[in-house]
């Protein structure tokens, strides 16, 4: 996962403070840093550069010998020039002309002695996510250089009739050069979002409303980010055919409700209107399927249609068609080329992928669709007049209905005792704890801490007035597994819901076997998890 393999980095720290260096060291510590050298001699940066190959330097400004400015002019001259060397700069000068100089001589970012803890922790771990995905890049750009090379010297070796096999690979390597431009821009913009965002709303002079508009542009940017590597991840997925399908009876009109919620809000701000279609008596309707698949394809479709809708109506829903559901996302907006259909549905590509289009996005969500729909064993097609709107069709077979549900776990509601609710969380990463303790402060929560899963089992055998447990799946000791099936032993009514990074449908699965009931991927969406509390048990109102 990204977590561990930030976790990895090679973290380098100058300040001639040897206490300024201590508080850095302990922090990363606590924050499960592995590997961390550090050097009160700037002097030494140099050598170590060459030795240690740091991938972050934590750099204060004034020093003996040479400035944390000398340095990073230094460092150009040893640096190669497509060697991303993310360097913070730590400084008790706060002033802008500081900031600005810092900047110029090739500083990342920016943080000011007496520091803020949480903030330093948040800092390393965004500058250590941007350069993971700026490697990955690179590395991707290595990799097609290197495969466009071979076909090409390939393709100079054969005859004539190859020539077309020739340019539909060069045309395939033209798109995925546009698109990994693409994904550089769909990964930055947003975390410049997240980080521009994150500075302004530490203004303590702001005004509500102007606290309440950045909140939300940095939820978006948010979001935004979540669905463009949500997206790398599935691809990947169906590239190495390891994407696992999970069926069961599905209602398919919650699966629509759902999504019209979904995009409630976004639809509302472009000002269009979204309406769904479907049968009468559709609860009598199950589709015997993967849901979370299903989802997703619709999500993806009506994403579709409202990035490419600027005014009018989306209308979605499904209908019977013999053996099959039918469903439909129609939209009126701009429309698809004769040209463009028979592309859209190719990984890495958009109707328009040039620079200055007008809609933003990774060009992923319709080959994302169209390849779940194949696992389900269905087919997916697309009607469209440019100007006039587009209407994208898929096909699912209803399946053989389950009789038997053997991951169905039964759980009695919550017991409250004097109205309070007792929610356990078992959660090793305390950032990730602190963040659930602020969402979830309540008058009417007692939220406890265990940091493994054999913490969770013990606290869960001492404490009968726990109602829920929020299960990480990944913790050192006893991971979250193990943890539910111990648990579920002596405690078999007690509401485990899932909570992880993991988004594998296999690892959802794994989690409902062993005994949990719900599954909560993270970052946490505080809406969601509310609302699963509230399924489970847990009143809040």
């Amino acid at each position: 996962m990204i977590n561990s393999t930030l976790k990895n980095a090679k973290i380098l720290i100058v300040d001639d403070q040897p206490l300024n260096v201590e508080i850095l060291q302990e922090l990363l510590e606590i924050e499960g840093y592995q590997d961390v050298v550090s050097t009160n001699d700037s002097r030494e940066v140099f050598d170590l550069y060459k030795s240690y190959q740091p991938d972050l330097i934590l750099l204060d400004l004034s020093m003996p010998h040479f400035t944390g400015y000398e340095v990073m002019e230094q460092l150009k001259t040893i640096v190669s020039a497509d060697t991303f060397l993310p360097i913070i700069v730590l400084t008790a000068d706060a002033t802008n002309e500081a900031k600005l100089k810092s900047l110029r001589f090739g500083a990342s970012d920016f943080l000011t002695k007496p520091f803020d803890l949480v903030e330093v922790g948040l800092r390393i771990k965004n500058i250590l996510f941007a350069s993971y995905f700026h490697q990955q890049l690179q590395n991707q750009n290595e990799i097609l250089e290197v495969k466009v090379k071979e076909r090409t010297l390939e393709l100079e070796n054969k005859n004539v009739e190859l020539q077309i096999a020739k340019e539909k690979a060069e045309e395939s390597v033209r798109l995925k050069t546009a698109f990994l431009n693409n994904v550089s821009h769909e990964i930055r913009t947003p975390l410049n979002g997240i980080l521009g965002f994150g500075q302004l709303l530490s203004n303590e002079h702001l005004l509500p409303q102007e606290r309440a508009k950045y909140l939300s542009m940095l939820d978006e940017s948010s979001v935004r980010l979540i669905n463009t590597v949500t997206s790398f991840l599935d691809v990947s997925q169906l590239q190495s055919n390891t994407q696992i399908v999970f069926k069961l009876n599905v209602i398919p009109e919650d699966v629509i409700e759902e999504i019209v919620g979904v995009f409630k809000e976004r639809n509302k701000k472009k000002g269009l209107n979204i309406k769904y279609q479907t049968p009468i008596n559709t609860y009598d309707i199950e589709l015997n399927t993967d849901k979370d698949l299903l989802y997703k394809i619709m999500y993806h479709l009506v994403d579709n249609a409202v990035k490419f809708t600027n005014e009018g109506n989306i209308n979605i829903g499904f209908v019977k068609d013999g053996s099959d559901l039918l469903f439909f996302v129609n939209d009126s907006g701009i429309g698809i080329s004769d040209a463009n259909k028979a592309l859209i549905f190719d990984e890495f590509t958009q109707g328009d992928s040039s620079s200055n289009r007008g809609y933003e996005g990774s060009g992923l969500g319709l080959s994302v669709a169209k390849g779940f729909v194949d696992l389900l064993g269905g087919k997916i097609w697309v009607e469209s007049e440019l100007g006039k709107g587009s209407t994208f069709y898929f096909s699912l077979p209803i399946g053989i209905k389950n009789t038997e549900d053997n991951l169905t776990i039964e759980t009695k509601p919550a017991n409250q005792t004097n109205g309070i609710n007792t929610v356990l969380v078992a959660e090793d990463d305390l950032i990730n704890f602190f963040i659930l303790n602020q969402m979830l402060k309540h008058d009417h929560l007692i939220l406890l801490h265990a940091l493994n899963g054999q913490e969770a089992v013990e606290m869960c055998k001492k404490n009968e007035s726990i109602q829920l447990v929020l299960m990480d799946l990944k913790m050192p000791i006893m991971d979250g597994f193990e943890a539910t099936q111990e648990i579920k032993k002596f405690r078999k009514e007690l509401p485990i819901i899932a909570l992880t990074a993991y988004t594998e449908n296999e690892v959802k699965q794994q989690a409902m076997q062993a005994g949990c009931i719900d599954f909560i991927t993270k970052p946490v969406n505080k809406a969601l998890l509310f609302g699963k509390l509230k399924e489970h048990g847990i009143q809040l109102d």
